[in-house]
């Protein structure tokens, strides 16, 4: 097994998840990354929930990674996700392998994608979650 190569934050607020990416991934890195997801959600399964997603950092990942971040992307609908925002830069490489990982929207989960924070906690807001980004975006990132 290699070392971890990216890094991730992970913040549970009520009844939504902010996440912050990093570097470029391998496998080893999603499999660290989902786990801790799954440790830290634990308590929102079988709820309506949300997550939103900072990926202006992120760098793309090792085809290996794709497998597990497709099941751990199915599993936290299954567990009651229903919006999913992914906030970056346009990127036709993020938005390619990051449509290959997830589908926009499945039964009651919605994804969509925005380049600015503000547009994406506003549509939040509409789907009924009141998301607070400041103190999760002026904190220092945490290297995983």
């Amino acid at each position: 097994m290699f070392s971890v190569h990216g890094d991730w934050r992970i913040l549970v607020k009520d009844n939504y998840v902010l996440q912050w990416f990093s570097g470029c991934w391998n496998e080893e890195a999603a499999i660290k990354y989902c786990h801790e997801f799954r440790e830290k959600t634990e308590h929102l399964n079988g709820t309506q929930w949300a997550i939103i997603s900072f990926l202006d950092e992120w760098e793309l990942g090792v085809p290996e990674m794709e497998s597990h971040l497709i099941e751990h992307c199915q599993k936290f609908k299954d567990n009651g996700c229903i919006k999913d925002c992914h906030i970056y830069t346009p990127s036709a490489w993020k938005a390619m392998q990051l449509e290959n990982m997830i589908s926009q929207t499945e039964g009651n989960y919605e994804r969509r994608v925005f380049v600015e924070t503000a547009e994406a906690i506003t549509w939040m807001k509409t789907c009924g979650f009141s998301i607070e980004t400041n103190e999760f975006l002026n904190s220092s990132p945490v290297v995983s």
